[in-house]
């Protein structure tokens, strides 16, 4: 089920999602799996800190993020964040299971390349559940800054 919070915020600034429930999902190729989707359609956030900001930097399923490219584009030192020192902030979702949504009051980084999908796969709060959102309009309500080459293909 997703979180009261996120599906209220989702009803306000992303009129028709879809929401689609399924399996558990625990990574984002997981969810491109269970949907039946190419990986690169699927939103991937990765909780980063700027600078000792906590951030939300988003890449395709597929890729990894590129940290060199996200600390060119900010110019601030950019690292990964153990689960536990960020779930308190994205609470009450599921660890793991953050979707990349303006209400947590972190900036949002994208990787440019998700800008041509017409829609994307992302986690809604818990690992059974995810929304698909019309990408411009993510963008704009979401307040997502595009990064070129943000994410790298994984190996």
């Amino acid at each position: 089920m997703i979180p009261s919070k996120i599906e209220a915020h989702l009803r306000q600034k992303h009129q028709g999602f879809e929401h689609h429930v399924h399996r558990a999902a625990m990574t984002a190729q997981d969810l491109a799996a269970r949907e039946h989707v190419s990986g690169h359609r699927v939103a991937k956030p990765v909780v980063v800190k700027l600078d000792g900001n906590l951030a939300l930097a988003v890449v395709a399923a597929s890729e990894r993020l590129d940290l060199a490219v996200l600390e060119e584009a900010t110019g601030l030192r950019a690292e990964l964040v153990s689960e536990q020192e960020f779930a308190p902030l994205f609470e009450p979702c599921e660890r793991g299971a953050e979707p990349p949504l303006a209400l947590f009051g972190v900036p949002i980084f994208v990787d440019a390349r998700l800008e041509q999908e017409r829609t994307l796969l992302m986690p809604a709060g818990s690992h059974q559940d995810a929304v698909v959102l019309d990408t411009r309009q993510w963008m704009t309500c979401e307040k997502a800054q595009p990064v070129a080459n943000l994410g790298v293909v994984a190996h």
